[in-house]
């Protein structure tokens, strides 16, 4: 008799195939390709688009240690991120909270306040808000619209494989906040007398719990007439957004080691920690700069008009290759979580 198969459907483990690439997989049946924001129409003058964030308790954030105030104004920031790195100006916002009974009224106004200040610093009139229940805890979803003069539009710059690959700020400072926040909640909760030792670290701090968009550069590209061709915002680590420039424009890219602004006071603390640096800023997230693709053609006015902007490497034709340089000339392999390495982009 005929040993009986088993007829259950294979089943693939998400990280086998990367998100990435499962992403492009969905889009495909659509149509669609993958993106990070979404350009949605157009109405007078100008041109639309929106981008879209969930966040959830245990996964994006960890209440022990993250204040509600916080994390209300680091969630806005988070919307508009995308918004602001494709040169587009944030307009309104829609905000829908998830809530577990172990939230009260004063917990969902104190998450507000840090959402409201958001919205007051970048004076946003257009608001639509919602509860939902939750049985997971803390969850927030938040969509976000931005507007871009037609004339903008029509003037960007195609994405070309010599363009310049430009960083607004240094990278990996809010990884080695959370890892300190990380390795002070693990003490507390072996004896909760030990209190938080948290003395001198305001800087790493800072930039985890309360980071802030750097939107002067987006003034200084109207001042100088300089047009990106691209922009993404980095929120989980300076090699998911070059991988991801490159994918979505089929070019590859080199990145210079020595040209990453990393803050001595990061290095120190990721020494304390027994971390790397390095790898912080590649892998690490929140970080919540943006890295602009300019036309090499703009390389004189660049330094000269924004020097502010930090040049680390160039976009290359060799698609899909997407290289750290060291100082001494050899080119390692960017690798980057949700990026399956042995599937093909």
């Amino acid at each position: 008799m005929a040993k009986a198969q088993n007829s259950d459907p294979k089943r693939t483990p998400v990280e086998e195939i990367g998100k990435i690439n499962l992403l492009e997989r969905l889009l495909s049946v659509t149509g669609a390709s993958l993106n990070d924001t979404l350009r949605y129409g157009e109405e007078g003058e100008f041109c639309w688009i929106s981008s879209h964030i969930l966040l959830l308790e245990g996964i994006d954030f960890d209440l022990i240690y993250t204040p509600l105030k916080h994390l209300g104004y680091k969630s806005v920031l988070g919307a508009f991120g995308p918004i602001v790195a494709h040169n587009y100006t944030p307009e309104s916002i829609s905000i829908n909270i998830g809530l577990s009974k172990r939230f009260f009224v004063e917990d969902i106004e104190e998450l507000w306040s840090g959402i409201a200040a958001a919205l007051d610093e970048y004076k946003i009139k257009s608001v639509n808000l919602n509860l939902s229940s939750s049985l997971t805890g803390l969850a927030i979803s938040l969509s976000s619209e931005g507007k871009q003069p037609k004339e903008i539009l029509v003037q960007t710059p195609k994405v070309q494989p010599t363009d310049l690959l430009c960083l607004t700020g240094n990278l990996g400072a809010a990884y080695m906040g959370l890892q300190l926040l990380e390795r002070e909640k693990v003490l507390f909760n072996s004896n909760p007398a030990i209190q938080p030792k948290l003395d001198g670290y305001k800087f790493i701090l800072q930039s985890y719990l309360n980071p802030q968009l750097n939107t002067s550069i987006k003034d200084l590209f109207e001042t100088s007439k300089i047009i990106p061709s691209d922009g993404v915002f980095i929120n989980n680590g300076l090699a998911d957004a070059v991988k991801f420039i490159c994918k979505k424009h089929n070019t590859g890219a080199k990145v210079f080691l020595d040209k990453i602004p990393i803050a001595s006071h990061t290095f120190e603390i990721a020494e304390e920690l027994n971390m790397d640096a390095i790898t912080a800023a590649l892998n690490g997230g929140d970080d919540f700069q943006i890295l602009y693709v300019i036309p090499l053609s703009k390389y004189e006015e660049l330094n000269k008009e924004i020097p502010q902007l930090d040049i680390i490497g160039h976009l290359t034709s060799n698609s899909g290759e997407t290289l750290l340089i060291t100082p001494d000339g050899a080119g390692i392999n960017l690798k980057a979580q949700g990026w399956s390495e042995g599937v093909s982009d």
